[in-house]
């Protein structure tokens, strides 16, 4: 991958968005999933470029992160996108 180099100001989701990218463009096994906030967490680029790599698992977190553990295990880099609280908070209910 491309060395980090500091160009411009931005919000950690955008930098987020920027990274996963950048990451999918150099690994073709990089995936992600999203909990129904595809433009929220800035994913939506990923999701036109890559389709076919590109998960809506809609309003069920804890379902998204047992998926990408399965990817995970199966080859896969899997990159899930959800509000922090979403993230950790529903996955252990």
């Amino acid at each position: 991958m491309n060395p980090y180099s500091y160009t411009e100001k931005k919000d950690t989701r955008s930098g987020f968005g920027a990274g996963l990218m950048l990451a999918a463009q150099e690994l073709p096994q990089v995936v992600a999933l999203c909990a129904d906030l595809t433009g929220s967490v800035k994913m939506d680029a990923f999701a036109k470029a890559y389709p076919e790599r590109f998960f809506q698992v809609g309003i069920a977190e804890a379902n998204m992160i047992s998926i990408a553990a399965g990817m995970a295990v199966a080859g896969k880099i899997p990159f899930t996108g959800t509000f922090a609280e979403f993230s950790t908070g529903r996955v252990y209910d």
